[in-house]
């Protein structure tokens, strides 16, 4: 290249950020928007179908971000900057799945050798450097795993570390207790406490200027704070498990998708409601599958099909606010992003990548392109680096990857057992777990940290009535209507009303961190614009 050229490139699977704005004399590129504002060339604004979709999708669509202006370079792209022509930008890599009949082999042996060595591969590679590596360690399977792989190729002592919920239905410590003992590594903890005095809205502040995107749960002030643990312990880099379930269809609704399948086999309408609300309220509440029970009805699959090319397992996670969502917007916000054209947009770009595929391979395709670097990698990087924390994925190690992608989709799940070919692997090496490493999705409180009335007053800087009108994307009244419910809704006392609840806590965490958002960015009191 000369030097009237700039080459830039984004890694294969967007595990770091790349940000870039054009205005009329420049291309300005940086690792976070809040760097392309302190450049004082770009003003910033929101993308208002961008925080629309956050209610729905919980990311951006790709390459836009919250941001009017300012876009991501997507994973696996890169760009040629010339001196007075427009930027080019051109895709270098794609992960590829088969059609079924592309398939290398049927056999079980064959692929549980081919990915425990793609899994060494990533574990060995990603030890490389000069500081001490420690590790990510939860109840589940992905970061028992990684764990258990430093144990065998770092040839320095283990050091792992974890969260401790005194909330005891959140609370995991029991088990990941066991398997540091079970792997003889060392474990520090971070112990969150419902009660604490301070609160966590000044976590959630310093989470959402780093962040630079609304949230919908409050998951990730637990990891800004274990990153500060590994900060202090003198670690530099990290060991997570980020990724495992995404290549490797490794979350709920992976398995609520095969009881649409299930119920796309019993012709009779009343039958088939007779069994959701029999055989599926076992494990969910009757709200929730009542919820299903619509979504998966014949006629309104189809429409959802005709929309995607296929149906999303993440379709019916993306639904559940659905109810909440109507008159939270204000008029003029409701109205100029009632048409998604970003999705749509993305759709036609995915169809020759999903068509003709197996219908776990064509969600694990859109995952790749939207939630994985969209929130998952995102946050991990975000929040470690925040404190200046490396944090290492082995699990998107794109050879490793690569091979999940070609793999038949039994072998990631395997009937309703998730992950299969991760468990054959890792579970030997593991102790006992008392539910099988069966997925259990990492949650915070949100109510109890956030909205109760002892809190109300916390949150007016964010939620006044004179902060929301500013905003200009919700109507206040509907605001404090839901405020008020979730206030006044007492301890869940079935599923029902734990659903009930946490429709409202997503709505509001979504509307707080927006306002948060609002003040740090468009209202330009974050850091990143004193000069």
């Amino acid at each position: 290249l000369d030097d009237d050229t700039v080459y830039v490139a984004r890694d294969r699977l967007g595990i770091k950020p790349l940000f870039f704005a054009e205005t009329e004399q420049y291309v300005v590129l940086a690792s976070e928007a809040k760097a392309i504002f302190a450049s004082g060339l770009v003003e910033p604004r929101f993308n208002r179908q961008s925080i629309r979709n956050y209610f729905t999708y919980q990311f951006a669509v790709p390459p836009f971000t919250v941001f009017e202006g300012v876009l991501e370079l997507k994973p696996g792209h890169h760009m040629i900057l010339r001196r007075g022509k427009a930027a080019e930008i051109s895709k270098y890599w794609d992960l590829e799945f088969p059609r079924d009949e592309e398939y290398e082999s049927d056999d079980d042996d064959y692929w549980e050798e081919q990915f425990r060595r793609a899994l060494n591969d990533a574990a060995a590679t990603h030890t490389i450097g000069e500081v001490p590596i420690g590790a990510y360690l939860s109840g589940g399977i992905d970061s028992a795993t990684t764990t258990w792989l430093m144990t065998q190729h770092y040839d320095r002592p283990v050091q792992s570390f974890s969260i401790h919920f005194t909330n005891a239905s959140m609370d995991e410590s029991p088990i990941y207790r066991n398997i540091a003992a079970h792997l003889r590594v060392a474990n520090s903890e971070l112990t969150m406490e419902d009660d604490r005095s301070e609160g966590f809205l000044r976590e959630l502040e310093e989470c959402i200027y780093h962040l630079e995107q609304p949230q919908r749960m409050a998951v990730d002030i637990p990891h800004f704070l274990l990153s500060d643990l590994v900060r202090r312990k003198n670690y530099k880099v990290v060991y997570t498990g980020d990724g495992a379930d995404e290549i490797l269809a490794g979350y709920d609704c992976y398995r609520q998708d095969m009881m649409r399948i299930w119920g796309n086999q019993i012709p009779d309408p009343g039958v088939r409601r007779n069994h959701y609300l029999t055989q599926y309220t076992r494990d969910f509440s009757q709200n929730f599958v009542q919820m299903l029970l619509q979504l998966h009805e014949p006629t309104a699959q189809r429409k959802t099909i005709a929309r995607f090319g296929f149906y999303p397992v993440w379709f019916d996670f993306w639904s559940i606010t659905d109810e909440m969502l109507p008159g939270l917007f204000a008029g003029d916000f409701a109205d100029q992003t009632a048409n998604d054209l970003q999705m749509a947009s993305l759709i036609e770009d995915m169809r020759p990548h999903v068509e003709g595929r197996d219908r776990i391979n064509q969600s694990l395709y859109l995952e790749t392109k939207t939630r994985l670097p969209g929130w998952i990698l995102w946050k991990s990087d975000r929040l470690s680096m925040a404190h200046g924390v490396e944090a290492r994925v082995p699990f998107m190690d794109h050879p490793l990857v690569e091979l999940a992608a070609r793999m038949p989709p039994d072998q990631k799940l395997d009937g309703m057992n998730e992950k299969y070919i991760l468990k054959k692997v890792a579970q030997p090496h593991l102790p006992q777990h008392p539910s099988q490493f069966k997925k259990r999705a990492f949650y915070t409180p949100i109510r109890e940290w956030f909205f109760t009335r002892e809190r109300r007053g916390e949150l007016e800087p964010y939620l006044n009535k004179d902060a929301l009108r500013d905003c200009g994307v919700f109507d206040v009244d509907n605001v404090y209507k839901i405020w008020e419910e979730l206030m006044s809704s007492g301890v869940p006392v079935d599923g029902n009303a734990y659903f009930r609840m946490m429709q409202r806590e997503w709505v509001l965490m979504l509307v707080l961190t927006v306002q948060i958002l609002h003040a740090q960015f468009v209202l330009k009191k974050a850091p990143c614009f004193n000069n």
